[in-house]
């Protein structure tokens, strides 16, 4: 079978709705020969059907018998969600009904779609740009309310709003310096001075600047956070996931070492898809198991976004307790002094590592303290002011490259621009960072980034 470029000519169908058995399915087609083949199987004429009504009807299989009772819609071109003839059966939820619809649209002519492809032929009937595609298939994924509504923004066209403009001010200095340099002894074509380029060219820089530090927060509501909970064994760690999880997640006795391989549970701090992980007791062991466990809780430590480093607040820290945190003390971490329902002893001197964000009291077993932890974790891993704000960050890492492209065209155009050089060099540069951002709104994109966008959305999508 063809791929999405040699397709475009082709109808294609899948179902628009879950696998499964529910209320309703929905099985989709777009292209040229929608409408016949939707008519085909449900005897209705889509000229005699107002455009994006529902009718009830009957639909039929290539032999003619009757697969379900339901309804079709039709959606003509322009006005679709891929620019081209769409119609859709709605039909009761069952998988077998949808697999009979599915197997009838094929035999009248129809192709079974690939992965993402409605919505590519959407962008590429300029129904949507590329970074509005990714919003609708993070819209799709997201894991949180505030993740679910960044995604909507930017599939509303919330980056396009903040690129365009920084787009055509590039163009507009690009067309400035080209005059300069092509009608340099005309009377009427106004001088570029190293001085002004330098100024123009230092005010760009700055605002792409502010709209790559909108990164942090999009990949964070995008993708999460990792948070992991360290310490020596019998701390606490597994009670505390626990509390913070909401459920029993992990086992929990007063026997050291319980923990052989590292938990996980999954919550929403600030708006932002938070794993936490439960690590085996940082500690050295005669166990092969259990010293395996350290082993990959070592691992995990060493990436994760954030470290809640317990401490037993009952009693004084010990040797083993300063060997753990020499182990996360340059990564970013909050001191968690654990069983504060217990008699308090000085038990977070000298634990002020590089890596320190804050001290926190709490009993994993009472619940006192969870809301100020909740609340140092957000500081540390929440999506920030821009997600506050209602604007659309920047997401992916092909954001952040395309961005940090222009950012090096752009240095590199200041530099020519401060040392005289001629304006032949910073157009090139500007140029440069103009395309960067045509890259990013995905004007110019190349096939393989397509297929990495596209590819990773659900059938029927």
């Amino acid at each position: 079978m063809g791929g999405p470029a040699d397709r475009g000519v082709t109808t294609i169908v899948a179902p628009a709705t879950p696998a499964g058995t529910g209320g309703v399915s929905i099985v989709r087609l777009s292209g040229p020969h929608a409408f016949p083949i939707a008519s085909r199987l449900t005897a209705v004429d889509p000229a005699s059907a107002p455009p994006r009504t529902l009718r009830r009807c009957d639909v039929h299989d290539a032999a003619g018998g009757t697969i379900d009772s339901g309804m079709v819609v039709f959606f003509p071109s322009p006005r679709s969600f891929t620019g081209e003839d769409v119609a859709e059966l709605h039909l009761h939820g069952n998988p077998a009904v949808v697999e009979g619809a599915l197997r009838a649209a094929c035999a009248a002519g129809a192709a079974p779609a690939e992965p993402g492809e409605f919505s590519r032929r959407a962008f590429l009937n300029g129904k949507m740009d590329l970074t509005q595609a990714e919003g609708l298939a993070d819209l799709i994924e997201a894991r949180t309310e505030a993740a679910a509504r960044a995604a909507l923004r930017q599939m509303r066209g919330g980056i396009r709003a903040s690129v365009t403009p920084l787009r055509e001010r590039l163009l507009s200095l690009l067309a400035v310096l080209s005059a300069a340099i092509d009608f340099a002894e005309e009377d009427d074509v106004p001088a570029v001075t190293h001085s002004q380029l330098a100024e123009r060219v230092s005010d760009l820089w700055h605002d792409l600047e502010a709209l790559l530090r909108s990164y942090a927060a999009g990949h964070r509501l995008r993708d999460g956070a990792t948070v992991a909970i360290a310490g020596v064994a019998n701390v606490g760690k597994s009670r505390l996931l626990n509390r913070l999880a909401g459920e029993e997640r992990a086992i929990v006795t007063e026997i050291p070492g319980t923990t052989r391989d590292y938990l996980h549970a999954e919550i929403s701090v600030g708006g932002v898809p938070v794993l936490l992980v439960d690590t085996a007791g940082l500690r050295e062991t005669e166990d092969p198991v259990e010293r395996e466990g350290v082993r990959r809780s070592r691992d995990v430590i060493a990436s994760a976004d954030l470290v809640l480093f317990l401490l037993d607040g009952g009693r004084p820290a010990g040797e083993g307790d300063r060997e753990a945190y020499r182990e996360i003390a340059a990564r970013p971490h909050l001191v968690v002094r654990n069983k504060s329902d217990l008699q308090e002893e000085e038990t977070g001197k000298g634990f002020a590592g590089a890596g320190k964000k804050g001290t926190v009291r709490v009993s994993a077993r009472t619940g006192e303290g969870m809301e100020a932890l909740v609340a140092a974790v957000a500081r540390e891993v929440g999506p920030g002011e821009s997600a506050i704000l209602g604007q659309a960050p920047l997401t992916r890492a092909r954001h952040r490259f395309a961005v940090e492209k222009a950012l090096s065209a752009l240095a590199r155009a200041g530099e020519s621009a401060r040392a005289g050089i001629p304006l032949e060099f910073p157009a090139e540069d500007v140029r440069e960072a103009a395309a960067a951002m045509a890259e990013l709104l995905g004007e110019v994109a190349p096939e393989e980034v397509l297929d990495a966008v596209f590819g990773q959305f659900c059938i029927g999508k």
